[in-house]
């Protein structure tokens, strides 16, 4: 059984730490430094921002901008 721990931060201008938990421990995921932004018309901007972990696993964390 594996999960994601999202630690966030009182600031929303931060990234959140990621971790994966496994059976046998805990990894920290690494953040891609590019992330997927999609904009439409009369709606909010959205980033995705991808999260890896060493297993191969992904983790994917969305930021709107105001």
């Amino acid at each position: 059984m594996t999960s994601w721990l999202v630690d966030m931060t009182s600031d929303p201008r931060r990234f959140p730490v990621v971790q994966h938990r496994h059976a046998n421990g805990t990894l920290r995921a690494e953040r891609d430094r590019t992330p997927e932004v999609v904009a439409h018309l009369g709606e909010p901007r959205v980033e995705r921002w991808a999260y890896q972990c060493a297993c191969g696993d992904v983790f994917v964390w969305e930021r709107r901008a105001a």
